[in-house]
């Protein structure tokens, strides 16, 4: 959901003195069908990649373009969608922009839900089930955290919860990428929800 007056008003409460909302037709004045993309290798095999393809083929080229617009020194990106992060961060490196990246920690709710705009589709019944994911995710964290290393048995533990607790996982996986990182993915009704945490093993 797109929530633009909303996040200017918490914008505005916070200092912020400018604001860049372009529409489609001044980023994409020809259409997207006659426009240049740009492509992220090694993203669109797995995980969300997977479930949305050319998804982050959008989202390499709108942040490009932004980055070009804008000329920023620093950018900032949730680490609640690793995988952005990570494709952003290889996006930079890749083409040498002059651009820092900085991850920002999750924002949970008091159930531990990670924050969204998508959890307003949520109801409060729909909230319970869906912190479910990240308890599952914390447990995961421990169970490896405390030497086991039977991942796969730990992974259809973690599948067989989630499901039992309501969800539609599209998938729950250990993945290395800079960090250990558990990741997560699937719906609650018809709401679909990400999360990830990182894990150490040393």
């Amino acid at each position: 959901p797109r929530t633009l007056q909303a996040d200017i008003e918490k914008l505005t409460q916070v200092g912020c003195n400018l604001l860049f909302t372009p529409d489609n037709e001044v980023m994409y004045p020809q259409g997207k069908d006659f426009h240049t993309f740009i492509h992220v290798p090694g993203m669109d095999d797995k995980l969300c990649g997977l479930e949305r393809p050319g998804h982050f083929d959008g989202v390499a080229t709108v942040v490009t373009k932004f980055f070009n617009i804008v000329q920023a020194d620093v950018a900032v990106f949730g680490e609640k969608d690793y995988q952005q992060l990570l494709l952003i961060r290889k996006l930079v490196a890749d083409l040498n922009l002059p651009i820092k990246i900085v991850g920002a920690a999750t924002v949970r709710e008091d159930n531990g839900l990670a924050m969204s705009s998508r959890n307003q589709h949520l109801n409060e019944t729909l909230k319970q089930q869906a912190a479910a994911l990240y308890s599952n995710l914390l447990e995961l964290k421990r169970q490896l955290e405390s030497g086991n290393q039977d991942y796969s048995a730990l992974l259809a533990q973690a599948h067989t919860q989630l499901t039992a607790s309501g969800f539609t996982l599209d998938y729950i996986d250990i993945r290395r990428a800079e960090d250990l990182r558990l990741l997560a993915a699937g719906r609650v009704g018809s709401v679909r929800l990400i999360d990830n945490i990182a894990c150490n093993l040393a």
